[in-house]
């Protein structure tokens, strides 16, 4: 259960429309990607109880990953809630029979000695932005192995440069050479990841009716940069983004004191295509998905759309052009979105040369 950098590891939200979306790309593709699956934060609004929460968030989740060979389970979002509940994400998948290694962190304290317990099927060590930009990465490093009596052969490393959609592809590239330089013992590791999120945190700066093309600064840095330099690095790492998600996530959001306008998210070769309907309050979800989706298949955005035949997604997307019911809404289009932008950079990855 190992992986090099040939493979994809999208960070996912627990969502009904992801969670959908990891079940229904292709056999082939799931093949190629580890998912690193966030549980995120409890609203008390909408989940009075922690165990109402997670019994959401796992509704479904056991059957959405049952095909590929393991996954990465993070419950940092809520560690306000404590060690129990922490404790209580990683029991759950274990009942459920989830092949899943725990995420935990150097600068953590509620969910190491949950993750510590439940690692059957590996270890993942998450190192934030945060804890490079403080100093002394290397030596927290191997403080934090020494105390817990791991070695790296153990270990799943993920080296997490949060949101850079406020950084320009060179920024992210210096961003990433001076992180992995600080990262001692790179050929150690049982699998040795770089992840982070270009996309924006969200579409208000894009004028309604309207589309915007924003450029993947993540995938293009790591193409350009590591892999480019692959003969010359210690260790080649696997690539990770957040998919078509800003980490911060739209948990804050509330439909009813905010206006939400139907959009579509499409990735294409080096950027995504982001189009803009108006608000829902005005015009409903139902006739509005369709008509962006004529704009991309039939319309004069055309040219960027990849065909039907290119994954479940883009077939569902033309089928909601052609009048298909049921494609109406916007967690609906969460999932086409996130298929298509898995099948996308899987895709991608093998079209590489490697040689």
């Amino acid at each position: 259960m190992t992986f090099g950098p040939h493979h994809y590891v999208p960070v996912l939200k627990v969502k009904r429309g992801e969670k959908s979306a990891l079940s229904s790309t292709s056999r082939g593709t799931q093949q190629r990607i580890t998912p690193l699956l966030e549980i995120v934060e409890r609203k008390p609004d909408k989940s009075p109880t922690v165990d109402a929460h997670l019994k959401t968030a796992f509704k479904g989740l056991a059957d959405s990953v049952r095909s590929y060979s393991r996954c990465f389970l993070d419950a940092r979002e809520i560690a306000n809630e404590g060690p129990t509940a922490a404790a209580e994400v990683f029991r759950r998948a274990a009942a459920e029979g989830i092949n899943f290694a725990p995420v935990t962190g150097l600068s953590r304290s509620v969910d190491i000695d949950a993750a510590l317990s439940h690692r059957t099927h590996g270890l993942v060590l998450r190192l934030t932005r945060e804890e490079f930009e403080a100093g002394g990465l290397a030596t927290n490093l191997r403080a934090f192995m020494n105390r817990h009596s791991l070695a790296p052969e153990e270990i799943d490393l993920f080296i997490d440069l949060g949101p850079v959609d406020d950084m320009v592809t060179d920024g992210v590239v210096a961003l990433t050479n001076a992180f992995m330089a600080d990262v001692p013992d790179q050929t150690r590791w049982r699998t040795f990841t770089v992840s982070a999120c270009a996309f924006p945190m969200g579409m208000g700066g894009i004028d309604r009716h309207s589309h915007h093309l924003v450029e993947r600064a993540d995938w293009v840095a790591w193409r350009n940069n590591l892999h480019s330099q692959r003969t010359t690095l210690p260790r080649l790492p696997t690539f990770s983004d957040c998919v078509i998600q800003h980490p911060r996530g739209v948990e804050g959001f509330d439909p009813r004191m905010m206006q939400v306008s139907a959009s579509i998210r499409y990735t294409l070769v080096d950027d995504w295509l982001l189009l803009k309907g108006e608000s829902t309050r005005i015009t409903p979800p139902t006739t509005q998905f369709p008509a962006l989706a004529t704009l991309l298949v039939y319309g004069h955005l055309k040219p960027h759309f990849a065909g039907q035949g290119h994954c479940d997604g883009c077939a569902s997307m033309k089928a909601s052009a052609d009048g298909a019911s049921g494609l109406g809404s916007a967690e609906v289009w969460r999932r086409l979105g996130t298929i298509h932008h898995i099948t996308t950079a899987v895709k991608q990855l093998g079209l590489l040369p490697w040689s």
